[in-house]
């Protein structure tokens, strides 16, 4: 098994306990908050066991049903993901916004203080773990995982800065704010971390639907193949990049300057190119073709 394997299998077991003690917490202390960071967690086991099973899918071989591999089987998830995230913070967004305008509810600070401690270290923990093996090994699903982690800690932080706040304050005049701090930390947190998983969905969407990926994925390897000294006798016409998952798909059109060349030029030149592309993709498939100059063309057919 993988680095990247290993990391979902070390994510999922955290998430599922930490889940089960989110739960059960939320359930016995009746806080949205805590119900709300349980069920994320819940989802995020679910989603790491999903991907334990597509980083396998990913290393194997292409088949007669699928002959370009599983590749996009990766921004599948991780858009699947996007959109269980936000579908789950709609749902934690309704439901609070009806406790808090029907008065609100009196929190069991000690119990909700005594969920914090292990839920933030378990988090941290996890993220620690994926941020690690990301670096190893770059991969969109420990990048999603990571960043998952990431907003899960900083909840789980915010729920026991937020008490803190409330026993200080709850024997003054504006104690009776501790009613609605439940319900306002859940509504603040829906908020504030709509963005990632919106860009979840966002990007994945771009690479199933094909779209160029980001600048930084091309332009270094663009401008090395600009001043790459190519064999005599072609040119590049074209140059495409696509991203699936951790598969970069590449296809060059070369030009070839003479109306007979060497198959071992071809070869040389084939060779040449795809160990240019290697420097900068790992997990890459390139594509040369070599088409007639325009002129060569349109000479054969007038």
């Amino acid at each position: 098994m993988d680095l990247e394997r290993k990391t979902l299998v070390v994510s999922a077991i955290i998430a599922l306990l930490l889940a089960m003690w989110g739960i059960a917490m939320g359930v016995y202390t009746e806080s949205g908050a805590i119900m709300l960071d349980g069920v994320f967690n819940l989802l995020s086991s679910i989603m790491a066991f999903i991907g334990i099973r597509i980083a396998y899918l990913t290393s194997q071989n292409y088949n007669e049903r699928f002959p370009m591999g599983y590749f996009a089987f990766e921004p599948l998830m991780v858009m699947v993901k996007g959109i269980s995230i936000l579908v789950l913070v709609a749902f934690a967004l309704s439901a609070n916004l009806q406790t808090m305008l029907a008065g609100g509810r009196e929190p069991q600070i000690g119990m909700m203080l005594v969920y914090v401690v292990p839920a933030v270290a378990g988090c941290l923990l996890a993220w620690y773990v994926c941020l690690r093996s990301n670096q190893k090994q770059a991969s969109n699903l420990l990048l999603a995982e990571q960043q998952g982690w990431l907003i899960n800690s900083v909840i789980s932080g915010a729920i026991g800065v937020a008490l803190i706040i409330v026993l200080l304050i709850q024997d003054s005049s504006i104690g009776w704010i501790a009613r609605y701090v439940d319900q306002i930390l859940v509504i603040v947190f829906s908020l504030v971390f709509l963005k990632d998983p919106y860009l979840l969905v966002k990007n994945g969407f771009k690479e199933l639907l094909l779209s160029a990926p980001d600048d930084a994925h091309t332009k270094p390897f663009l401008a090395a193949l600009n001043e790459q000294s190519l064999v005599d006798g072609f040119s590049v016409a074209d140059a495409m990049v696509m991203k699936t998952g951790r598969r970069f798909w590449v296809t060059l059109e070369l030009e070839c300057q003479q109306s007979q060349l060497a198959l071992s030029d071809l070869v040389q030149q084939r060779k040449q190119l795809r160990a240019l592309a290697n420097q900068f993709y790992e997990n890459n498939y390139t594509e040369i073709v070599f088409v007639e100059p325009k002129a060569l063309s349109e000479d054969a057919a007038s």
